[in-house]
């Protein structure tokens, strides 16, 4: 499907990049009976983030993909404390009334699941479904001095983000060449979009309200996640929204849409189906556990 790019003036200082495509068109689906997809990256990503999902999604649904301030195209004010994960939610929910979107399922990556989830408990936005991908949780996660401090120096230049990248947040590229969008996006991000995560986003509580999301949500854990252990989805994310699905994919790491994108296309295609057939207002009942393989490694690193 053909995509366009939009560059959405939300203040004179932010403005933030939209990658736009507008779906099916046959008489049978049209736009205003689907959903559109809302991407939205992790901590160091950009739109190009799901890039490789995107595709397979687009042909099927209307999709935007964004790029949070101060990351990818998108421009941010020149202040520490401007690119907060409240601050970032309120960017998302003005970009989708600016594109006009009538209803909206919302797929966050990491730090772009906590957003999701803020903006979904907040209701702000018509959300049809949510779907959470390694995702970072929505209470405080204080890290230690020295783990900080690394997080902190993790994107401060090329061979910094390509370790990080290879050995940290992926599991398949180790013997394989990364995309090079990746570090890219890792060095574009402005001065305050890198410091923010670790300096205070990650420990930012935006859980009020998180107890009563109603529509329906998947979450995706990944069975070799350092970053985002499936231990640690399934007690700090899945046990807070009542009825969510969990599912495991075998062999991937935290950035699960490089690692395994058809695989996050494929699960994502089969949610987006049932949320269609069921409707808007019908009842979603959450399944069990769904576990395509087991084990899992553990780490206190957030991102």
């Amino acid at each position: 499907m053909s995509s366009q790019t939009q560059l959405i003036e939300l203040h004179p200082d932010v403005k933030i990049n939209a990658i736009v495509s507008n779906g099916p068109t046959t008489p049978s689906t049209s736009a205003r009976t689907l959903p559109t997809i809302i991407f939205l990256h992790f901590w160091g990503g950009s739109s190009l983030t799901w890039s490789l999902v995107n595709p397979l999604i687009s042909a099927n649904y209307p999709t935007v993909a964004l790029d949070f301030r101060g990351w990818g195209d998108s421009t941010g004010p020149d202040a520490k404390d401007a690119y907060s994960i409240s601050l970032l939610a309120g960017d998302v929910e003005a970009a989708i009334a600016a594109l006009k979107i009538h209803s909206a399922v919302l797929v966050g990556l990491s730090m772009g699941a906590k957003v999701a989830q803020l903006i979904a408990a907040r209701g702000k936005t018509r959300l049809r479904g949510l779907v959470l991908v390694s995702p970072a949780p929505v209470i405080p996660l204080i890290l230690p001095g020295d783990m900080r401090e690394q997080q902190l120096h993790a994107y401060d230049n090329k061979d910094s983000a390509r370790f990080v990248a290879t050995n940290v947040l992926t599991a398949s590229y180790r013997e394989r060449d990364l995309p090079e969008f990746v570090v890219e996006d890792m060095l574009r991000g402005n001065q305050w979009a890198r410091q923010a995560w670790p300096a205070y986003g990650i420990g930012e509580d935006v859980s009020e309200g998180v107890g009563g999301i109603s529509v329906p949500v998947l979450v995706i854990a990944a069975e070799k996640d350092v970053v985002e252990p499936v231990e640690r989805v399934q007690t700090e994310v899945c046990a807070r929204i009542q009825g969510s699905e969990l599912v495991v994919l075998s062999g991937s790491g935290h950035l699960s849409p490089l690692d395994k994108p058809e695989d996050i296309a494929e699960r994502l295609l089969r949610f987006l189906g049932e949320l269609c057939s069921h409707g808007v207002n019908d009842d979603w009942e959450g399944r069990s556990l769904l576990t395509l393989s087991g084990g899992n490694d553990s780490s206190e690193l957030s991102i």
